[in-house]
């Protein structure tokens, strides 16, 4: 089998679909700042999250979906882009992928439109062979929900409910922050204008997340929408099974 494609493979595709809001109803207990509530959702032990990244060219959408699970040194991400229609009417689904970084083991789904023989499926790659800075670590890091709330925390935004259950207002898009938290999911555009919004449950904490924003010339726009949510939930992962992976050790050695 030929090298497993990273799942950055997949992110280079780029794409995404907005994602509703939802808050619970009931009294809230109040935040003082967006800045207290995105720390709180980052101290959280474990949680959940979906987002979608949604880039429109000139009438044309690129789309991206992003889930997984995040409980410290434990991260689970699927990534599957936007299906595609052909001249004819046919509607092809998107290529995904997928990464698992399990203990001491990053594990590295094939994307669907690489072809691989037998049951091997995924690459796996011992966590200590890693740079702290190596492009796989990173790329895994940048399809959870820590760019996202990264902005949140540069963003100077107020609550626009008595409750502080909802905050909206501006960021800058040339701060240094901002611009590496949304470079690898905007394909390296740089987008202006942009504008956050951010929905915060009765615990405290981030459910919701919306980044919006266009490029200079506003041919391009920018839109991504995030829920985040079973805080604090046991989180159980499988990795792949036996015969279902090769190690990078083991396949460097083949070539």
């Amino acid at each position: 089998m030929r090298k497993a494609a990273s799942i950055g493979v997949v992110i280079a595709l780029l794409g995404a679909a907005s994602v509703a809001l939802a808050a619970k109803g009931g009294e809230r207990a109040r935040v003082s700042s967006l800045t207290e509530a995105v720390s709180k959702t980052i101290q959280a032990s474990s949680l959940r999250y979906a987002f979608d990244v949604r880039i429109v060219r000139e009438g044309k959408p690129t789309v991206m979906h992003v889930s997984g699970a995040w409980a410290g040194s434990t991260i689970s991400v699927r990534v599957r882009m936007g299906d595609q229609k052909l001249p004819d009417g046919t509607i092809v689904p998107g290529p995904d992928g997928a990464e698992l970084l399990d203990g001491p083991f990053l594990y590295e789904r094939a994307p669907s439109f690489i072809v691989v023989l037998g049951t091997i499926k995924w690459l796996r790659v011992a966590v200590a062979s890693l740079s702290p800075g190596s492009g796989a670590l990173q790329s895994l890091h940048q399809l959870t929900p820590s760019p996202l709330l990264r902005v949140l925390n540069e963003a100077h935004a107020a609550p626009t409910t008595p409750a502080a259950t909802l905050f909206r207002g501006p960021v800058a898009y040339d701060d240094p922050i901002v611009v590496a938290a949304l470079a690898p999911l905007s394909g390296g555009v740089q987008f202006r204008d942009l504008h956050v919004s951010a929905s915060i449950g009765a615990d405290r904490l981030v459910h919701g997340i919306v980044i919006a924003g266009r490029t200079a010339d506003g041919k391009t726009t920018l839109r991504i929408g995030a829920s985040l949510y079973a805080f604090g939930k046991p989180l159980q992962v499988t990795p792949p099974a036996e015969g279902t992976f090769i190690d990078k050790q083991l396949l460097s050695l083949s070539e």
